[in-house]
């Protein structure tokens, strides 16, 4: 093969490389609370249906860090869910080249007067969220969903915790299970868009 041919496909791969390369960006971000105080174990997603994959997920760790790697460049809508906190969404523009980080503030939700905890104090229940949080950061997810459930049974009132377990789900290749948690709280939340975008993506799986 002539030797202009060879350089001239070898600086096409190489194009090509560079071009797919450009188009896969990090973002990055931190979640925290009114006061700055860093949040563990939020649940963050990023959905854009024109895109492959058209939903990523991630999950802050101790310092309310995340991230995402292989976003493609579009309008991708960003959600951020964790129990005891208002829920946040967004969305976001992303370009080819650096990224500015995503600083998110969740304020905490207000406490229904009526709400039964059996007896338990509200610290206990803070430090179960805590552990169900630090479950999911780490990766352990059978634990996590264990201790979601644990937390979702002594409070019922906190819905969004279905919107964690099914992210768990999802995490585990259990689409299945993954839309009875989705299902489960569009039951309770009629117009809950998270519900309806993850209930919506997994039936197209079936």
């Amino acid at each position: 093969m002539p030797l202009r041919v060879i350089l001239a496909a070898s600086l096409f791969a190489v194009a090509g490389i560079a071009d797919a390369q450009a188009q896969v960006i990090r973002v990055a971000g931190t979640i925290k609370d009114e006061g700055g105080r860093p949040i563990r174990g939020a649940a963050i997603t990023a959905e854009n249906p024109d895109q492959t994959p058209p939903r990523l997920t991630a999950t802050s760790n101790d310092k309310g860090q995340f991230g995402f790697i292989g976003v493609r460049r579009g309008l991708w809508t960003i959600s951020v869910d964790v129990p005891g906190f208002e829920k946040v969404q967004f969305r976001r523009q992303v370009a080819t080249g650096r990224q500015e980080p995503i600083d998110v503030r969740l304020a905490r939700t207000a406490t229904p007067t009526a709400l039964p905890l059996d007896g338990i104090k509200g610290s206990d229940i803070q430090q179960r969220i805590d552990r169900a949080a630090s479950l999911t950061a780490s990766g352990d997810l059978d634990g996590a969903i264990t201790a979601w459930r644990d937390v979702l049974a002594r409070v019922p009132a906190l819905t969004s915790v279905h919107m964690q377990l099914g992210a768990l789900y999802e995490r585990k290749a259990d689409p299945e299970r993954a839309l009875a948690a989705y299902r489960q709280l569009l039951e309770l939340e009629p117009g809950n868009a998270g519900a309806l975008a993850a209930i919506t993506r997994l039936d197209k799986q079936f």
